[in-house]
């Protein structure tokens, strides 16, 4: 023993009481979201709603028309300033969050056939 006095029921040094949850850290992603949309910062929001979707997947169908719209306009801009290939890295993104979207893979193949 280290002779230190550690705090009962600490995880990684932090108390339950300090511990935040999945939940806590999505909804401050979907406030941001909102916040960036509300600044026109798409690929702010973009980033914000992808990791929201990520830590709590079961809002997938809740945001699905929202998504879409964002990554349109994110798609488009990354595109214009980045080129073809980053464009294709976002498309990755979305793509493993609705992998089974026509709508997604209808905006790729109108990408990959100019």
């Amino acid at each position: 023993m280290s002779g230190r006095p550690t705090a009962q029921g600490a995880i990684n040094g932090k108390t339950k009481a300090s511990l935040v949850t999945g939940s806590q850290v999505a909804q401050r992603h979907l406030q941001e979201f909102e916040w960036c949309q509300q600044r026109g910062d798409i690929g702010r929001s973009f980033s914000h709603l992808s990791l929201a979707l990520c830590i709590l997947p079961h809002l997938k169908t809740q945001y699905y028309t929202t998504y879409l719209e964002v990554f349109e306009d994110w798609i488009a801009k990354v595109e214009e300033n980045n080129g073809f290939q980053e464009s294709m890295t976002i498309f990755e993104v979305a793509l493993n969050h609705y992998p089974d979207s026509p709508d997604l893979h209808h905006l790729l193949a109108k990408t990959l056939s100019r």
